[in-house]
């Protein structure tokens, strides 16, 4: 029993559960998400199964992302159809200061 523990949280991805998120309530209907306005997003994003967003963030570029996010479904009737798009604008930091004083140095 302890050795499936031990394996258990060896192969877990720990990173993925410390990485920022971006995410929204459940919503019905919902089959993905535009993200438009940040060149990061390249593709839409898969609801998940209660319809709601999880993208993550983790290897996001530092700075000030201003995006808008739209929710999606595909009908075969009505194609394509999503709702209006909400605004979300946030930031990533990036480290204050750049090193100085580099150099070599011999044991």
């Amino acid at each position: 029993m302890k050795k499936l523990i031990f394996l258990t949280i060896l192969f877990f991805p720990i990173q993925a559960l410390c990485a920022p998120f971006l995410v929204c309530d459940p919503q019905a209907t919902v089959g993905y998400y535009k993200i438009t306005g940040d060149p990061y997003w390249t593709a839409n994003v898969v609801a998940q199964v209660d319809g709601s967003i999880r993208s993550d963030l983790s290897t996001i570029p530092a700075g000030t992302h201003n995006i808008q996010v739209a929710a999606c479904k595909t009908d075969v009737l009505w194609g394509e159809s999503c709702s209006g798009t909400a605004p979300f604008t946030f930031s990533k930091p990036s480290p204050s200061n750049v090193p100085v004083n580099l150099r070599l140095v011999t044991p």
